[in-house]
């Protein structure tokens, strides 16, 4: 299992193409997806092979936060459309994506 620390970790894995092109981005179980403080400063986890994919699905002090690939796409989207945006917008973005299941152009 990989652990990145926090949201600029995740969006230097998105940069570098380094996360996973399938499946999920875990979190610990009290992570508060409504919290944009827990978005910026918390761990996510990646799971490396299939057993650790599986392991990841049981565990119960994790839970799920994005796939994978929609993390990505969440920030190419805005990325395409802004190309400057900050990580404040790319963070706002995945917020809203996480409320309304939509892209923030």
């Amino acid at each position: 299992m990989k652990t990145v620390k926090g949201f600029d970790g995740l969006l230097v894995e998105a940069k570098n193409k380094t996360l996973p092109n399938v499946g999920w981005l875990y979190v610990d179980k009290d992570f508060d997806l409504d919290s944009k403080m827990d978005i910026l400063n918390k761990n996510y986890y990646l799971a490396e092979t299939n057993d650790e994919s599986f392991d990841m699905q049981e565990n119960d002090e994790l839970r799920t936060f994005l796939e994978s690939p929609t993390f990505c796409d969440i920030v190419d989207n805005k990325l395409e459309h802004h190309p400057n945006s900050t990580k404040d917008e790319l963070l706002d973005a995945v917020v809203y994506y996480l409320e309304e299941d939509d892209f923030l152009d």
